[in-house]
């Protein structure tokens, strides 16, 4: 799957747009457009949806890189071939407390009472969760930090590997954690951004509860 500024640039292809009128029609300036398009910011959350709506793009798409269902195909009669689109669904935000229990299956679709707005995927089982705490924000200002207030787009599905950052609950704990997943000579630890917090070694009694596949900020 290719990153999302790859999907912003071969939208500006297609269109023909320049950096320059893109700035222009966001507002902002070309130096900001070469952070998002280099990969090195990621679009506060209004601004992903103008950015969206210059290029003509779904959002989810421009983001996730999920598929697309026209108006076309959404308005017509589905015949058998058309029945393997898959179904557009909201992302779901969780909140910590509530991460091992939409693992189980144990949450009812009337008790998640918020969703992202305007971004959706095909994927039933990703998730949500909002940043609380400074634990994955790095004092270094060349490496990928989080920040409070984000949203964080959860793969549960997906296996963790080196490197990672992921959603886990540790043994006795009811609410879930955000770290990076490392691992070294065998063994395995969650390792915050922020070196004022302590790097936990973990075990198989540590339930990894999906791998973060995107960051949406607050503003």
């Amino acid at each position: 799957m290719s990153s999302w500024s790859s999907r912003v640039k071969s939208r500006m292809k297609k269109l023909d747009m320049t950096q320059e009128e893109l700035a222009r029609k966001m507002g902002i300036t070309r130096g900001a457009i070469t952070h998002y398009l280099s990969g090195r910011r990621v679009p506060p959350l209004l601004q992903f949806q103008k950015l969206a709506a210059i290029l003509k793009a779904d959002p989810a798409w421009l983001q996730f890189g999920t598929p697309i269902e026209s108006k076309q195909n959404s308005q017509k009669i589905v015949t058998k071939k058309e029945k393997s689109v898959p179904t557009q669904r909201p992302i779901p935000v969780l909140s910590w407390e509530q991460v091992s229990e939409f693992m189980n299956t144990k949450i009812a679709a009337n008790e998640l009472e918020e969703y992202l707005p305007n971004f959706c995927t095909d994927k039933s089982h990703w998730y949500a969760l909002r940043i609380k705490g400074d634990a994955m924000t790095s004092p270094l200002g060349n490496v990928r930090s989080f920040h409070k207030g984000d949203f964080l787009i959860v793969d549960p599905e997906k296996n963790a590997v080196h490197g990672n950052f992921v959603i886990a609950v540790l043994p006795h704990s009811k609410e879930a954690t955000f770290k990076q997943y490392v691992v070294d000579g065998g063994v395995r630890y969650l390792k915050p951004l922020n070196p004022q917090y302590p790097i936990t070694q973990i075990d198989d009694s540590t339930h990894i509860c999906g791998v973060v596949v995107g960051c949406i900020n607050e503003f």
